[in-house]
């Protein structure tokens, strides 16, 4: 194998880490409780579906969808799609593993 070759090889390699490096931190962030989560709340629009109370489940701004997103799901402009169920499940799991006693 030549040193080109070599290079190109080790090239291929660092940027296959660098992909998988930033796969990781998104899926940390997605991971993070968003600030003042309310499980009850949050448990309470997983159990009917009902987003009126959105508002008091936790920091909008503070999730990587960011407050627009779920402003727009509160007023009714965008439904609750079955991805913002799953990751409102993943925060619920979060909160009761981080909080077992």
């Amino acid at each position: 194998m030549s040193y080109s070759e070599k290079y190109q090889q080790l090239e291929y390699q660092i940027e296959k880490l660098q992909n998988e490096v930033k796969r990781l931190k998104e899926e940390e962030a997605n991971n993070k409780l968003p600030r003042n989560f309310a499980i009850d709340v949050v448990k309470g629009i997983l159990d009917d579906g009902d987003t009126d109370y959105l508002d008091d489940a936790f920091d909008w701004a503070d999730t990587k969808q960011g407050y627009t997103y779920w402003n727009d799901i509160y007023v009714d402009i965008e439904p609750l799609r079955k991805k913002d169920i799953i990751q409102l499940q993943k925060w619920v799991i979060i909160y009761l593993e981080q909080n077992q006693k």
